[in-house]
């Protein structure tokens, strides 16, 4: 189904799991921060969200946001887009991938990854680079977003990803996503910090993620046995401090791609 025109956002003082009976089509994901929690919606539920907090006394209501989609997503709806190869399609349009370009389906929904950011899209191009040179089996994608990364490794010859992302929010939707490509077999999803796993094997790790988690994974010596990574999620101001980081591990750069201050890296393991 297309993506809602409204987002209701209720926020809950207290961290809060909603029950089955709130969790229809129209629950969209819970966020939590801090002492929060978010529950996120395509239609109002107010009244709901607040009859069944009067019945647990784990969370207090606090307040109802009215959001448009578009301005959760930035002004950028999700159309129909082609990158290295691939061709992304929303699930509510009929596809039509140009010749030689492998279709992935995608559903955006309130995560981040659908393309258009420039870190990833240059992960994107990284990944059909070195897919062009070798072709890495088993792929440990850390902060997964929407799932598109791992989705695009297997299209692009991968047979296994374990994918690991830590917003709930997120998690949802690559569960969607990796449904609306038929990947269940060959995705494991897992939620939680990627640093609680870097130490998972994989011949090749995608690492779309901020520059603190980053420059922590860099100081895992199990996260620094894999043969090939990428990097992303680096702006220029920071990449003096990531490219320090790096020489300091037995990683060499091979690549570096940039797009509007956001960079991305390809490093292969140097044995």
């Amino acid at each position: 189904m297309p993506a809602p025109e409204k987002i209701y956002v209720y926020e809950v003082q207290g961290k809060v799991t909603p029950p089955e009976a709130l969790c229809g089509d129209d629950f969209l994901g819970a966020w939590r921060e801090g002492d929060y929690s978010y529950l996120f919606f395509s239609n109002p539920k107010e009244g709901q969200v607040q009859a069944w907090l009067k019945t647990t006394p784990a969370g207090v209501y606090s307040s109802e946001t009215v959001l448009n989609y578009a301005d959760w997503e930035a002004g950028q709806p999700f159309k129909p887009l082609s990158i290295a190869g691939l061709h992304f399609s929303p699930i509510w349009e009929e596809p039509a991938p140009p010749p030689g370009e492998t279709l992935i389906r995608m559903e955006p929904g309130l995560a981040f990854g659908s393309g258009y950011h420039p870190t990833s899209k240059l992960c994107l191009e990284l990944m059909r680079r070195l897919y062009e040179k070798d072709t890495p089996r088993e792929v440990l994608d850390l902060g997964s977003g929407t799932g598109i990364l791992a989705l695009a490794a297997l299209a692009l010859g991968a047979h296994r990803v374990i994918a690991v992302e830590y917003n709930e929010l997120a998690v949802r939707t690559a569960a969607k996503n990796v449904r609306h490509n038929h990947r269940e077999q060959e995705i494991l999803l897992i939620q939680g910090d990627a640093r609680h796993f870097a130490h998972l094997p994989g011949d090749l790790v995608l690492a779309n993620i901020h520059l603190d988690v980053l420059l922590d994974l860099l100081k895992i010596p199990e996260f620094l046995t894999k043969k090939y990574y990428i990097f992303s999620g680096v702006l220029g101001t920071q990449m003096e401090r990531f490219r320090e980081a790096l020489a300091a591990n037995p990683l060499k750069e091979i690549a570096a791609l940039d797009e509007n201050l956001w960079f991305a890296v390809l490093a292969v393991h140097e044995f």
